[in-house]
């Protein structure tokens, strides 16, 4: 009916049919459930929005007195047969479903070619294999002439059509009370990669593991005893490849229907899906460890101001004020090459105090890496490392103006390297690169100090949380740091930053 049946279509004919042979399939292939229902006392039709004929059961001949092929050929056969007191009201009925698509049930007459007049039953739906396919039209046509039998007929049809059509895009078996594959369309082997005949004989507990397997046996039973009841679930299948496949899917307890005598399974591979969900959760989990590390890193790096502030700057004013008393106390004495000398020292603590402060005041805003870019930058980060530590620093940088957060995010890469290196290394050499390769800016910094164990536990390392944080932003970035180590040997730090184009 339905979209077949639109008033404007009547004599338009249709391009499914390209065979003289009454009983051969209207264009495309039978579907794999055909020969499922070709016992039923119903025939069935699968028809494109357009009007051709995807598929039509053999049943039409006994039951609209027309052939296949003739069903395929256009809609005038139809049109024919529909008897004139109710083709107003059935053409009117397809044009509402064109409008709506909601699903229609009518009943009406048609007249045979030998003149007997019988009563029609049809039904239909209007699916999708998936959401990028063309919709088609399902649908059933009964002969409901006989009403005692009729409701038994239409019923037991319409249930088999709904286990069977309803689901069409997904794969569909049909296993016996005891879980064993009686039928299978093709979806299910390219679910699994196993070929039909591998099936014979066997269950689809085969394939689970032990836990899915006992869940699967579980439901066979409770479905056992309950004629017409559904359930739905989600297993894990093997692939032939080794891989697990993760389903979902309906059981539906027919085998008190004669023409099914089993459990039919319609189910989908969700393995896709399940994989982007767990992508997902991984992707804001590392989301939230990152603003974590973040928040520890500033409370880090706060509490390195106040202890700078505390052990260096405060220390150094109070020595300064100790010296100036003390040269106040010799200017009192007239001792001047003594008051000379306070004011030496204090002098001396005082420019002291005055470079850490700038050190200071320069990691928390690096305006020569606003002025003069990464190199001058990195450049003068190592050149505060060898006055420090006495090391030797060597700097290689092959490097231009970036944007910004480029620059930035490279800059405390670097120097959570160099600070890591001024704390705990005690190295003697250390080897600055930076340069661009494959579109990204790539870094290196290695030092021949102690060296750490890598694979030791997260809280043995807090002293690394600033590089732990150095990496998740690189990784929210696009890019990524790795940090090769053993103890003695010395630590290697790279990474890498995709550059804009």
């Amino acid at each position: 009916m339905a979209a077949r049946r639109a008033r404007e279509n009547m004599t338009r004919p249709k391009g499914g049919a390209t065979t003289d042979d009454p009983y051969a399939p209207a264009g495309d292939p039978e579907p794999p459930w055909a020969a499922l229902i070709e016992t039923l006392p119903a025939a069935f039709y699968v028809d494109r929005l357009d009007g051709t004929s995807v598929w039509v059961s053999a049943q039409i001949e006994s039951i609209f007195g027309c052939t296949r092929a003739e069903w395929s050929s256009g809609y005038g056969v139809w049109a024919e047969r529909v008897h004139p007191e109710d083709r107003e009201r059935a053409v009117a009925r397809a044009d509402e479903f064109n409008r709506t698509g909601a699903p229609p049930s009518d009943k009406y007459r048609v007249v045979l070619p030998d003149g007997r007049v019988r009563w029609i039953h049809e039904r239909s739906l209007l699916l999708r294999d998936d959401p990028e396919a063309e919709p088609l039209v399902h649908g059933i046509v009964v002969d409901v002439t006989d009403e005692r039998t009729s409701y038994e007929i239409a019923e037991r049809a319409g249930r088999l059509f709904k286990a069977l059509v309803e689901h069409a895009g997904e794969a569909v078996t049909i296993v016996n009370e005891r879980g064993v594959v009686v039928y299978q369309n093709p979806s299910m082997g390219a679910v699994v990669g196993r070929p039909p005949e591998w099936f014979e004989g066997r269950t689809p507990i085969d394939l689970m593991g032990p836990e899915d397997a006992a869940h699967a046996r579980e439901i066979l039973a409770e479905l056992h005893d309950r004629p017409g009841e559904q359930i739905e679930a989600e297993f894990r299948l093997r692939h032939k490849d080794g891989s697990w496949r993760t389903v979902t899917g309906v059981a539906t307890n027919l085998l008190h229907e004669p023409a099914v005598r089993g459990i039919v399974l319609n189910y989908r591979d969700v393995t896709v899906e399940r994989d982007m969900s767990r992508q997902l959760r991984e992707a804001e989990s590392r989301r939230q460890a990152l603003l974590e590390s973040m928040i520890r890193a500033e409370d880090e790096e706060r509490g390195r101001i106040a202890a700078e502030l505390h052990d260096d700057t405060i220390q150094v004013m109070t020595a300064s004020l100790l010296e100036l008393d003390r040269c106040d106390r010799h200017l009192r004495q007239a001792d001047i090459d003594a008051a000379r000398e306070a004011i030496a020292a204090a002098r001396k603590v005082l420019a002291d105090a005055t470079e850490r402060t700038r050190r200071l005041t320069f990691e928390l805003r690096p305006q020569l890496l606003e002025a003069a870019g990464l190199s001058a930058a990195i450049r003068d980060l190592a050149a505060a490392l060898a006055r420090e530590t006495g090391a030797e620093v060597s700097v290689r940088t092959r490097s231009r103006r970036y944007p910004g957060e480029v620059e930035t995010l490279v800059y405390r890469t670097v120097r959570e390297a160099l600070i890591n290196i001024r704390r705990h290394a005690r190295a003697k050499h250390v080897v600055i690169r930076l340069g661009e390769r494959r579109g990204a800016l790539h870094g290196r910094v290695a030092d021949d100090g102690r060296g750490f164990r890598t694979n030791q536990r997260r809280s043995r390392r807090a002293m690394h949380i600033g590089l732990e944080t150095t990496r998740e932003r690189l990784r929210a970035a696009g890019g990524a740091l790795q940090v090769t180590s053993s103890p003695g040997n010395g630590t290697t730090l790279e990474f890498h930053i995709p550059l804009p184009e």
